[in-house]
């Protein structure tokens, strides 16, 4: 039971993990994808914005949490939404990876929460289309601003939050070491 335990917190462990992100590039000018380090990289991960009220500087470092949309329902605070809003969010932001810049879809992902942007023919396209698809469920990742953001090194306040099509690096390396785990556990209880 105890091996089961240690299994069950190695996978678990994944959503307790902390990321950095920076902003590197905006190569679309207001409308994503922008280019994000990730936890320090050297290599850019094309990210979407989804608050037109948080603001950032480039240059600029925040600690975000990862939520995939099987976790966003634990999700509390000024980015909390409903996993069809964040359905819609995913939805919106795969078209915007597609065709980068597009001015209407990144107003349409601003309006899904309510955080800016203007209710346009892309928005009610994504809510018929998760509407009509009840079993869709985005794969994207969302990346969420965590902290105290008072002071000099934030001057708009809390940062903007952001969507990847990428998994985390982080989430990735403690998942397949939680499933290395259940494999040798596996193992050990087959030779015994």
């Amino acid at each position: 039971m105890r091996k089961l335990v240690l299994a069950v917190l190695l996978l678990v462990g994944t959503s307790a993990y902390a990321d950095t992100l920076t902003l590197t590039g905006a190569p679309n000018g207001e409308n994503g994808p922008y280019d994000l380090s990730l936890n320090g990289s050297s290599t850019s991960t094309p990210m979407i914005c989804f608050s037109e009220k948080n603001l950032i500087t480039f240059g600029e470092s925040w600690n975000v949490q990862a939520y995939t949309i099987t976790q966003i329902a634990s999700l509390s605070g000024p980015f909390a939404g409903t996993t069809t809003q964040y359905n819609e969010l995913g939805y919106l932001a795969n078209q915007l990876f597609a065709n980068p810049g597009n001015n209407d879809l990144q107003q349409a992902i601003w309006a899904v929460l309510g955080t800016g942007g203007t209710t346009n023919s892309d928005y009610w396209s994504a809510v018929n289309f998760v509407t009509a698809n009840p079993t869709y469920m985005t794969s994207d990742v969302f990346y969420i601003p965590v902290g105290d953001f008072s002071g000099p090194n934030y001057p708009y306040g809390t940062p903007q939050p952001f969507i990847s099509q990428t998994p985390e690096p982080s989430s990735v390396v403690l998942l397949c070491a939680g499933l290395l785990g259940l494999a040798v556990l596996s193992l050990k209880k087959t030779s015994a």
